[in-house]
């Protein structure tokens, strides 16, 4: 290669020139061609009546012709530049693949887009759902770590999603290689979203390539398209999940919530007076004087808090119900409450038994400080009944932690439906659902 005269001596080399696009006409019907990439591409498809012509003859010779063709518009038009990752491309060729899977069919788009300084890329479109991919610059390697099929590449791993037939039915445009209506490969695809390899495999070789979910939005931008793209349907199968950036942050939040909930729960405990404030073991006998019985006055000093009024008894095979209440000394209101106990046992078939408790107690919530008596009307079966009562000021309760506790795990545990539903939809179209039509798990996680 010869210097350009008219360079200075120290400038950079020039990028060759890129290949003009050529013009021609169909052999079959005649209609105008336009290659644009001569000297890549080896087959040009005619939009017009469907012949496949040889792009290396230079008499474009037809290599397959058809009489009857449905005619499909591509979303994005033959010609068409567009620039992804800063590096501009035109669309050259379009096909439709298609697979059918249990007596159902998937048709998907392909558009293939030419750079002469950067080569092939393809944009592969389903049911709104954009890849953009290249071919992979080198073999994946089997990955026993990520699970049955999964591979590895470029240090991540892909797990197995699905392997099927393809069969090209429509094609448009211009290829590097003999493409044909009719053609079948077998078709592997592994993911890591948002990424996905794909193995092609042919009886001649088997070819590896890697894409890139993109958003719809991002590839009207990048092309310059009028109105809006296709709205995606389901889950894309190397679509990011938009719960997965918002895992980690949900796991932290949801435990610094639990950490302040014990937190408060240990203040409350510390704060809290926690203080028997009245204890006095009573003994009834029916028939003997009224059941009624009082007791002296004590004293709920300090702020507005709980009082746990507490029952132990002896009843054996009887029941016991309490009618009390709790009557504030200065003011003469009472706060009315009872409890119930009952306590059976016995032997039945060789084996014991026993049913109920002889204890009980009661909250009392939010009781104001101050000189109190409670009023105590015992109703039994049993002839003599002897209890116990038992009264603490400013109890802590655990009842309030697991309640926020419950309440705290509302939103986490509503994530984490949402983001597993998610996947669920996405597996349920590969070789390894969640849940086959059985009902049972195949999937490993």
């Amino acid at each position: 290669m010869t210097a350009d005269p008219q360079a200075p001596a120290d400038s950079p080399p020039r990028k060759p020139a890129p290949p003009s696009a050529k013009t021609l006409a169909c052999s079959g019907c005649g209609a105008p061609l336009t290659v644009r990439a001569p000297g890549h591409s080896l087959s040009v498809a005619c939009g017009s009546c469907g012949a496949v012509l040889d792009a290396k003859d230079p008499k474009f010779q037809i290599i397959a012709s058809f009489e009857k063709r449905t005619k499909l518009k591509p979303l994005i038009p033959l010609g068409t530049r567009g620039k992804l990752r800063g590096e501009t491309f035109e669309v050259i060729g379009f096909l439709v693949r298609q697979v059918k899977i249990e007596g159902e069919t998937f048709a998907w788009s392909e558009y293939l887009l030419f750079n002469p300084f950067q080569g092939f890329r393809w944009l592969t479109e389903y049911q709104g759902h954009w890849i953009s991919t290249k071919a992979a610059s080198g073999v994946p390697k089997a990955d026993p770590s990520g699970g049955e099929g999964a591979v590895s590449y470029l240090g991540a791993s892909f797990r197995h999603f699905q392997m099927a037939e393809a069969e090209t039915i429509y094609v448009l445009g211009e290829f590097p290689w003999r493409v044909q209506t009719g053609e079948r490969v077998v078709v592997e695809d592994y993911i890591s979203p948002p990424r996905i390899l794909s193995c092609e495999v042919t009886p001649e070789e088997r070819t590896w390539s890697v894409g890139e979910h993109v958003g719809g939005e991002q590839i009207w931008k990048a092309f310059s398209l009028p109105g809006s793209p296709p709205p995606p349907e389901g889950v894309g199968v190397a679509e990011l999940s938009p719960y997965a950036l918002q895992g980690r942050t949900m796991l932290w939040l949801s435990l610094a919530f639990v950490v302040a909930a014990f937190v408060l729960q240990l203040f409350f405990s510390m704060v809290s007076q926690d203080r028997v404030v009245y204890t006095r073991q009573f003994n009834y006998v029916r028939g003997q004087g009224s059941p009624s019985v009082a007791t002296e006055p004590f004293e709920l000093t300090g702020r507005r808090s709980n009082v746990l009024v507490g029952i132990a008894t002896t009843v054996s095979n009887q029941w016991a119900y309490f009618n009390l209440a709790l009557i504030n000394e200065a003011t003469g209101q009472g706060l009315d409450f009872g409890r119930e106990v009952g306590f059976y046992a016995g032997v039945e078939d060789g084996e014991s038994w026993t049913e109920g408790n002889r204890n009980d107690s009661a909250y009392l919530s939010s009781v104001p400080s101050g000189r109190y008596y409670m009023l105590i009307t015992p109703e039994t079966d049993a002839p003599m009944l002897g209890y116990t009562l038992q009264i603490r000021r400013d109890v802590p309760r655990t009842w309030y932690l697991f309640a926020v506790l419950g309440l705290l795990a509302i939103l986490p545990l509503w994530f984490w439906f949402r983001k597993a539903h998610f996947e669920y939809k996405r597996w349920q179209e590969s070789d390894h659902p969640w849940f086959n039509s059985g009902g049972s798990d195949d999937d490993d996680d």
